[in-house]
């Protein structure tokens, strides 16, 4: 968390950490639809709500430390089952991956933090490390386990070349082929903390399984 000082007023105002959360809304058929297909829509809404609202009962408790914005597709206003998302929504725009993230970094002037909405093991502790290595570097991302990213995030501090080309998204190889293209335009970064997602049938039940164990 940062603080800037304001000569006029003679105080410390507080610049908030910029959050935003990517995410299908809960809707028949738009859903994560691998994982619909295996588990059937009733678990996977649930699954995407509970993610949702673990999010934002995570960050609700430090609004003065962080500023959340929700990224969706197709609609920008939905309700969960304890919370209405209607402010600081925002449309994904893109074809792929790639082009939805660099939308973000086009069109924001402040240094931010991306992350999926399908992570389990997200806590605070783990979001702010990541803030704190963004200070010092162009870029920090957090890999999955699967091969991927859950956590990408971007320090404006200078402009960057596309870091997405060539990129074989939904793979093994994505978050491979995402640190080769970021080290061949030269662009500082941070790997921070490495998360489970769910993605498939065998994520769902092993964060079921956890759920058990931890009751």
């Amino acid at each position: 968390m940062l603080y800037k000082y304001n000569q006029s007023n003679k105080v410390f105002n507080q610049v908030k950490n910029n959050l935003y959360i990517m995410s299908k809304v809960p809707f028949m058929g738009i859903s994560k639809k691998r994982l619909t297909k295996a588990i059937g829509f009733t678990k996977s809404k649930r699954l995407t709500n509970n993610n949702l609202e673990k999010i934002k009962k995570i960050f609700i408790k430090n609004k003065k430390k962080y500023l959340l914005y929700w990224y969706l597709t197709p609609a920008i206003k939905f309700r969960s089952y304890s919370f209405r998302f209607s402010s600081n929504c925002i449309l994904q725009k893109g074809s792929n991956m790639g082009e939805k993230i660099w939308y973000l970094v086009k069109n924001k002037k402040k240094s931010f933090i991306l992350i999926g909405s399908d992570i389990p093991g997200i806590n605070q502790n783990i979001i702010s490390k990541a803030f704190y290595d963004l200070k010092n570097h162009d870029m920090v991302i957090g890999p999955t386990e699967d091969g991927g990213f859950w956590l990408i995030g971007f320090s404006k501090k200078k402009k960057i070349s596309y870091p997405f080309n060539n990129i074989r998204w939904s793979t093994s190889n994505t978050f491979k082929d995402l640190i080769a293209n970021l080290d061949k335009i030269k662009i500082s970064y941070k790997i921070t903390t490495k998360l489970r997602d769910i993605d498939n049938k065998d994520d769902y039940c092993k964060n079921i399984e956890g759920l058990e164990i931890n009751l």
